[in-house]
């Protein structure tokens, strides 16, 4: 008998480690479905967001998984994802909240009504017209393109008073 043998499990059980993502809503009920493609009760808004920074890889990756999907899915997914750098998780937020108010505040959208479709980075460099035409003077940003699906409100039909 080696001394390997000796210090080994002798209940013949295999183990899976896992490291589990801390609990969320996510897991604890079923998951909120993506709308179905009956585009009737279903309405669309399209928004375009300039970013004067430039995204990092990690942000280009997680912006691009976005499509298709819940919105409080892609809240958790930033807030979660960018723990250890707060500035670029603040910064990501505010581009996903500033149309997702938008919506709520002026359609009257309920924010657990609201789906992010289609997300698109568009990088454009800026030259300075002004400056030489040879010179390497660009002032890049990105364009962030967000479609956002949304169900609108139903109308309350307001009671006739009986007397």
């Amino acid at each position: 008998m080696s001394l390997y043998e000796n210090r080994r499990c002798k209940c013949k059980e295999e183990f899976l480690i896992t490291k589990k993502r801390k609990s969320t809503n996510r897991s604890e009920g079923k998951p909120i479905q993506y709308p179905e493609p009956d585009f009737s009760e279903i309405k669309s808004k399209i928004f375009q967001i300039k970013y004067e920074k430039e995204f990092s890889l990690k942000a280009k990756l997680i912006l691009n998984s976005f499509e298709n999907k819940y919105l409080y899915y892609a809240i958790d997914d930033i807030l979660y994802n960018f723990q250890s750098n707060p500035r670029e998780r603040d910064s990501l937020l505010s581009i996903l909240y500033s149309p997702v108010l938008s919506v709520h505040n002026n359609l009257s959208i309920n924010l657990f009504d609201i789906w992010i479709h289609e997300i698109y980075i568009n990088k454009v460099s800026k030259r300075n017209k002004f400056l030489e035409n040879n010179s390497n003077n660009f002032e890049p940003f990105n364009y962030l393109t967000l479609k956002l699906l949304y169900k609108p409100k139903l109308e309350i039909k307001k009671q006739e008073t009986l007397w």
